[in-house]
């Protein structure tokens, strides 16, 4: 059986694109929200916790609790919740068939459930179509759209850190580290898809 793909990213480089495009060309299942939607059904969590529970609560060193409101000991577990509900998921798809994972953790996941997958990292050292992305996908003044860049990339770093212990964005952890700003996202699923077909089995 051919490997799970992980893709981790930095903020507006169009990984979740070279993604959707592995998964279309090759019938792969594509997991992003989903995996929260799975996750949250599963645990019987509110739903209205999904759009809380995201790279952007990491804030600060640690989550910052008080955007999804409280402080008693259930909210503060909630984010180990969330992330054994979100293994779970990650771990049950891969097992039943490869799939294409967007962040979440799901490196880490899956080489903790000793699964086979390609690691992937995707950045961009095209900036002009990062701030167009800020600006059309999360409505941010072109002004203030590179420190929001900034923001979002130490945010899914922090996410990382604080869940499992590794650092985003370390190329030593990757199979492949990818540049849309130069390849272009359809390279890019090539080049992935190229070294998938060359893998033994």
């Amino acid at each position: 059986m051919q490997p799970s793909i992980v893709i981790n990213r930095e903020y507006g480089s169009g990984g979740r694109e070279v993604g959707r495009l592995i998964s279309e060309r090759t019938g792969m299942r594509f997991y992003d929200t989903l995996i929260l939607q799975e996750a949250a059904s599963r645990r019987g969590l509110p739903a209205d916790l999904l759009s809380s529970f995201d790279e952007r609560i990491a804030t600060g060193q640690f989550f910052d609790l008080s955007i999804i409101g409280g402080s008693d000991p259930e909210t503060y577990s909630l984010p180990f919740r969330m992330y054994a509900a979100i293994a779970e998921v990650v771990t049950e798809a891969a097992q039943t068939a490869p799939a294409v994972f967007i962040g979440r953790c799901a490196d880490q996941i899956l080489r903790d459930a000793n699964l086979r997958f390609r690691n992937v990292f995707i950045y961009s050292t095209d900036l002009e179509r990062k701030i167009e992305r800020a600006v059309e996908v999360d409505g941010v003044a072109r002004k203030d759209a590179e420190r929001h860049i900034a923001r979002m990339d130490k945010a899914r770093v922090r996410y990382q850190q604080f869940l499992t212990g590794t650092r985003l964005g370390d190329y030593r952890t990757y199979d492949l580290c990818l540049n849309t700003g130069r390849l272009g996202y359809a390279t890019c699923a090539d080049i992935i898809l190229a070294a998938d077909a060359g893998a033994p089995s």
